[in-house]
């Protein structure tokens, strides 16, 4: 994304957005707090909130995505911009653009891998081994319907509860969270692409169409067949 620099008053949107700053800077007013991103800045801004951005001449990558419950501040992560996180970005972006095989679940991984990366450099240590090992497995296994937490751990050597704990200590949610949400992402991505909600619910890993449908209105907030709004 590119344009001319200028002032602009933007409402509240249904999606929020992770955007890597490449070139320019921003001043955004946001519930009378102001914040400022520069070149190498990544900018969270969650949905339902209106803002005022001033920009100079600008040019980013933006992801933008859903989530389950609606954050009240912008945050600005400074001093990121490396070609690891830089890299993350362009890859979500490429594979969503070329929509090619499995674009959506390629993209959904560098977006979580992009988010990994933020917390590693916040905390300034280097998520466990064995959560980045579950992720991995996660990532390989999540559409398989049978897919369990005993099956997790098995494949990365620790027990559930140590799982859980390390889970909600790192990532502030479960394993099982984890996994719908990423069930519900690669449905999202299959229905806004014309698939049947049925199909969608059993290519995701949901074994009842009706769960699925209880599941997506949990989370997004509208029936499954209104998914094909979203992505579009």
């Amino acid at each position: 994304m590119s344009w001319d620099k200028g002032k602009f008053n933007v409402s509240p949107r249904e999606y929020s957005s992770l955007s890597f700053r490449i070139k320019g800077s921003a001043e955004i007013e946001a519930n009378e707090v102001q914040y400022t991103a520069n070149a190498g800045d990544i900018l969270y801004l969650p949905q339902g909130i209106s803002y005022t951005a001033s920009y100079t001449e600008t040019e980013m990558i933006a992801i933008h995505f859903l989530t389950e419950h609606s954050d009240e501040a912008l945050e600005v992560y400074r001093g990121t911009g490396d070609e690891q996180l830089y890299s993350l970005f362009l890859k979500a972006h490429t594979n969503f653009k070329s929509k090619g095989p499995g674009y959506m679940l390629h993209a959904i991984s560098h977006l979580y891998g992009i988010f990994a990366t933020i917390s590693e450099k916040e905390n300034g240590h280097a998520l466990p081994a064995h959560l980045k090992d579950s992720l991995a497995f996660i990532g390989s296994n999540y559409r398989n319907a049978d897919l369990k937490i005993d099956d997790i751990c098995k494949s990365v050597g620790i027990g559930a509860t140590a799982l859980r704990d390390t889970f909600r200590q790192n990532l502030k949610k479960t394993p099982t969270q984890y996994v719908t949400e990423l069930r519900l992402e690669y449905a999202r991505g299959l229905i806004s692409s014309g698939a049947s909600v049925e199909l969608a619910a059993y290519e995701s890993g949901f074994n009842d169409p009706k769960y699925f449908a209880r599941t997506v209105k949990k989370f997004f907030g509208c029936t499954p067949r209104e998914l094909r709004l979203y992505g579009k």
